[in-house]
């Protein structure tokens, strides 16, 4: 006959499970979400092809031009251009966006199937388990420790209390990126934050949110400042991950919304990165 803490210790490993469950099923629907939300990105490289092939019968500065759509005989695609670049340029800058947008469909769908396989081996952990075994659930709750989704239970510590700032860094241009700890302390970050600095924050992820106390920070500082997004997020434990990149002042937290919740006005530009536990510890400061 099982005793009481054995059938207590059963039940927190059933609940723990259950929990992951509903985690990696909701991480699962939002990158099908981010998936079905990507636009065609083949249209950008169509307009850039046209750009290209009817540069030299473009003459001036235009806000948009109308060129033959050979996918559609008879029918032309309107292209819209940045006045202050030639039409090559404008070309070009559309062939980037193809490339940048292909490749991060492309995380976001490797991070989806890798995210598919965890819940099936979650799944299949949970259909194997047998309560009334101590062993199993011993078994299982040592790998859900592991895995963070059962915490230990401490009486006491020494460890001090994490102090009221959130994470601090320095990238190698020796530029402050603070990095929020929880929903609350994100919304202060953000919140607070000078509206010129730059924010970033995974896509369609729960992860914290990072400002860069720069309004001109280099190619370096974002990429690292990415790195620390990626690493502070539930996309840790994936190869690559895509984080969005804004100004300060393209965010808007809405009524009564939630700790942690903003919206954003404009296009975000998104930095594909991998989560680097050295480069993090590399730039840490002492809190």
């Amino acid at each position: 006959m099982s005793t009481q803490a054995e059938l207590s210790a059963a039940t927190e490993v059933s609940q723990a499970m259950e929990r992951q469950l509903f985690r990696t099923n909701k991480q699962i629907e939002a990158l099908t979400r981010a998936v079905n939300r990507v636009d065609d990105f083949t249209e950008l490289q169509v307009k850039g092809t046209l750009l290209k092939t009817y540069a030299s019968q473009i003459e001036g500065h235009h806000h948009y031009v109308e060129l033959p759509d050979y996918r559609h005989p008879g029918q032309t695609l309107t292209i819209q251009l940045d006045v202050t670049k030639s039409i090559m340029a404008n070309a070009e800058a559309y062939f980037h966006h193809y490339r940048k947008d292909k490749r991060g469909l492309q995380t976001v769908e490797a991070n989806l199937a890798a995210a598919k396989q965890t819940l099936a081996q979650q799944q299949a952990r949970q259909a194997a388990f047998k309560p009334l075994d101590p062993a199993s659930v011993a078994a299982v709750k040592a790998q859900l420790i592991a895995e963070g989704a059962l915490k230990t239970k401490v009486l006491h510590s020494s460890k001090l209390p994490e102090p009221a700032h959130p994470r601090r860094f320095y990238t190698s241009d020796h530029v402050l990126v603070e990095v929020g700890k929880n929903s609350d302390q994100n919304d202060h970050l953000t919140l607070t934050a000078r509206k010129d600095y730059y924010w970033m924050h995974v896509s369609e992820l729960a992860g914290s949110h990072v400002v860069i106390h720069s309004n001109h920070p280099s190619e370096q500082t974002l990429t690292e400042a990415a790195v620390l997004t990626a690493y502070y997020s539930k996309g840790r434990k994936y190869p690559r991950v895509p984080v969005d990149v804004l100004k300060v002042s393209q965010l808007h937290k809405p009524k009564g919304a939630k700790s942690g919740l903003v919206t954003f006005t404009g296009k975000a530009d998104t930095i594909t990165v991998r989560p680097d536990a050295e480069l993090v510890k590399k730039l840490r400061t002492e809190d």
